[in-house]
């Protein structure tokens, strides 16, 4: 067994830990009321289930295939984990469609995109996305705290 497969095993492990412990404490949020139609726990029982299934096939099947990233790779990689903070972040003070549009603005950059298309991907995935989420599933996403007087 190459080091490679031993390392996707056990990182397949730590994901069904970890997709086990996440959908217990979804399982447990309660709230007075309903104020969504899907309700709290759908989302994260949602990404316990994508967590545990890609934990399975971790463990089941293994990459054969052993790569290294270069730099510039690596420095992308890094970038984006950066961009998402940050996008976490403002998500509430911004709202949904302003922090959406710089997050994908900016991540599109970083994989090459250039400058005039990743800005209108931005903008439109934005409000594609906020009138999916906010009108078409009837869930609620911050408007931004910027626009409250």
């Amino acid at each position: 067994m190459s080091a490679t497969t031993l390392w996707d095993r056990a990182f397949g492990a730590v994901l069904l830990g970890v997709a086990g412990l996440y959908a217990v404490d979804a399982w447990n949020i309660h709230v007075p009321f309903q104020y969504e139609p899907l309700g709290p726990t759908a989302f994260p029982l949602l990404l316990a289930a994508v967590l545990a299934t890609t934990g399975v096939l971790l463990v089941a099947r293994p990459d054969r295939v052993t790569w290294f990233t270069d730099r510039g790779q690596a420095f992308r990689v890094g970038a984006g984990a950066i961009v998402m903070g940050i996008y976490a972040a403002l998500f509430v003070p911004l709202g949904f469609m302003i922090s959406t549009a710089l997050m994908t603005f900016a991540m599109a950059r970083l994989f090459g995109l250039p400058a005039v298309k990743a800005a209108i991907y931005g903008v439109v995935l934005a409000i594609v996305g906020y009138f999916g989420i906010a009108e078409a599933l009837g869930l609620n996403v911050p408007f931004g705290d910027i626009f409250r007087s």
